[in-house]
């Protein structure tokens, strides 16, 4: 009904998803996206060679978010990934950078979109949003619907039932917003897993041809509910604090392995299947803000309270062996019926406290400072014997910048925190266990400087942190240190009066210590993670009014699929090839009958480049090959 009113009535015209842009909205190349479309370096599962996300750096509007199950885009709008120097002002930056999602508007104009999206490999997806008042001035709603049925390059697929919902009450002097967001994931097949001990990369099979079962059909639902709160206080204070629930319960899970035992492709192939499972966290921030503006000086103190408690069921899975086939040859069996043991808990609560200022001189430079204590407690319980881990370091930040004048500045700082570790692979033994938090450093420095409409970015940095792959019993664990060390680059801003770019770079030696490397169980380099990482994003709006016309260039170095080294390849670590793959499209922007309506096509990987995506040591899935999207936004 609400979605029937904000389409006819009238004047609602403010543009909404037809103006979705990623490349002109990008002040740089270091990460961001809007609906969807993603640009620059890095993204929320990629930031310097780590998993911000998988490290638990995620925020909604600022405020800290544990997130379990996967989040609607009908109410999250888009992400930036703050790192280097995109999070120079922001409060509390983190080792392995900073996930910050923005949530979509609404206000006291009606505005109806709907979008019909022919994705990837032949998915389809139907999404409508609305926004518009309910009491105009003071309750305002924005959400939607959405249907899609989305296809993965290995013949995987799944379809989506989701709706999100965002209530915004306005007052004097601030705002609250309530999140509601529901995934229902039904006919998941699973992204097979191919697994391959030896001193070779199995050829790739043949896109789009699942090779798993038909049977093996997932069905899982993601939850996420959230309230925050912020405003002012009066006499230079304010707050901002937000409350969230967040879950994913798998109500059927099944995982295929392909564990290949030559460069033949003659394997074994396996399915695992789990019992119900969920995984629930609770989190939430509380931000207490001083701020005094001067002419000159611009002071900005904050307190800081944030927490957790999070639960996950994992184990109790039943594996079998489905027999001998060459990997490619689709391997068709009969459904066994399975039995299921007991699941194993994990938990973790963690409380941290904080204080951090942000000081401002005009033609001076600016000062970032943090200080933060955690309590950080995890316990795992497995038939009936519980171990449990404590840690309570103290955690701190600290950035000086030096910047005389709009036009440059430089900049210098150090990061220490404690970041999640993540789940342990499909293919381990501890399969889907939760890792311990790591302590993890980082040090950076770097400058920016603007030319004419660019501008040019330029730092350096250096993060450590715990080491995990597999050991001699198959259990994903610590096996050393760390360290990635490198350089990265941005150019982002318009060349004339038609042409975008975004180009960035990153150029890293990452490194593996400990006793472990030097006993050479692992080799010099951390599994997956390439030295050189580089991409040109670019668009070109033509003389024809609406039209204009984008292009993606993405080089990725040769990466360490083995975690140890191999003898038959004189005593060094087995490695992917680069790979470098040309994106091209066009996007047209227009009116129909007064009404604002965006068409977009890409063609992605034009060449067609067949590569691996490394998932653990010697363990892949495929990377995607050739695709078309066509994308098709309007606003009523």
């Amino acid at each position: 009904m609400l979605a029937l009113a904000a389409a006819t009535a009238p004047g609602a015209a403010l543009a909404q998803r037809a103006a979705e842009n990623a490349v002109a909205g990008a002040d740089d190349a270091f990460g961001s996206s809007v609906g969807q479309e993603k640009s620059g370096i890095y993204n929320d599962n990629e930031v310097r060679g780590f998993n911000p996300v998988r490290a638990g750096n995620l925020r909604i509007e600022g405020v800290y978010f544990d997130q379990q199950g996967g989040l609607t885009g009908r109410v999250r709008a888009g992400s930036r990934v703050r790192v280097g120097i995109a999070a120079l002002d922001y409060p509390f930056p983190a080792p392995s950078g900073i996930v910050d999602y923005s949530l979509r508007p609404s206000g006291d104009k009606f505005v109806a979109s709907l979008a019909l999206l022919r994705q990837n490999y032949g998915g389809e997806n139907f999404e409508i949003d609305i926004s518009g008042p309910i009491i105009p001035g003071r309750l305002s709603l924005a959400g939607g619907i959405t249907r899609n049925h989305d296809q993965f390059v290995d013949g995987a697929h799944f379809t989506n039932y989701a709706a999100g919902f965002i209530p915004r009450l306005r007052f004097e002097g601030g705002e609250v917003l309530l999140i509601a967001s529901h995934i229902a994931q039904r006919d998941l097949t699973s992204r097979i897993v191919v697994s391959a001990a030896g001193a070779f990369v199995p050829d790739t099979p043949k896109p789009r041809v699942y090779l798993g079962q038909d049977w093996a059909k997932a069905v899982q639902d993601n939850t996420n509910f959230g309230v925050i709160a912020k405003g002012q206080i009066g006499g230079g204070w304010s707050y901002r604090t937000g409350a969230f629930s967040s879950q994913v319960f798998k109500r059927k899970s099944y995982s295929e392995i392909f564990s290949v035992a030559d460069a033949q492709g003659n394997a074994r192939h396996s399915i695992v299947a789990d019992p119900h499972q969920l995984t629930r966290s609770y989190s939430g921030e509380a931000q207490l803000i001083w701020r005094q503006d001067g002419e000159k000086l611009r002071h900005r103190v904050v307190f800081n309270l944030r927490g957790r408690d999070k639960s996950a069921e994992s184990g109790g899975s039943d594996r079998r062996d489905l027999g001998a086939v060459r990997l490619g040859d689709k391997d068709p069996e009969a459904r066994p019926t399975f039995v299921f043991g007991d699941t194993d808990e994990s938990s973790v609560r963690q409380l941290t406290a904080g204080v951090g200022y942000v000081g401002r001189y005009a033609g001076l430079g600016q000062l970032n400072l943090g200080l933060q204590k955690t309590n950080y407690r995890a316990g795992f319980e497995r038939a009936g014997v519980e171990t449990r881990v404590t840690n309570q370091p103290w955690l701190y930040n600290a950035t000086v910048v030096v910047s005389p004048s709009d036009r440059w500045m430089l900049f210098a700082g150090t990061v220490r925190g404690l970041e999640e570790s993540g789940v342990a692979p499909e293919n381990a033994l501890n399969r889907n266990e939760t890792l311990p938090a790591s302590k993890t450093t980082q040090m950076d420095g770097g400058a920016r400087i603007k030319l004419g409409g660019l501008s040019v970015m330029l730092s350096g940095f250096q993060i450590e942190k715990p080491y995990f792959s597999f050991d001699a019993t198959n259990r994903f664990t610590v096996l050393g240190d760390v360290r990635h060390r490198g350089l990265e680059a941005s150019v982002a801003g318009a060349v004339g009066d038609r042409l975008t770019v975004l180009g960035g770079a990153v150029l890293m030696a990452p490194r593996v210590t400990g006793e472990a490397r030097a006993l050479g169980r692992v080799g010099s380099r951390p599994v997956g993670v390439a030295a050189t990482l580089l991409r040109l994003d670019t668009e070109y709006r033509t003389a024809f009014d609406g039209l204009s016309l984008t292009g993606s260039v993405i080089y990725t170095g040769p990466r360490p699929a083995s975690a140890r080294p191999y003898a038959e390849l004189g005593g060094r670590q087995l490695f992917t090839e680069a790979v470098t793959t040309l994106d091209l499209g066009a996007r047209y922007r227009f009116r129909l009958d007064g009404h604002p309506v965006s068409a977009r096509l890409v063609l992605a990987n034009v060449f067609d480049s067949r590569s691996w995506k490394i998932v653990a040591a010697n363990s892949y899935q495929l990377n995607d090959s050739r695709r078309l999207a066509i994308n098709i936004l309007a606003d009523y």
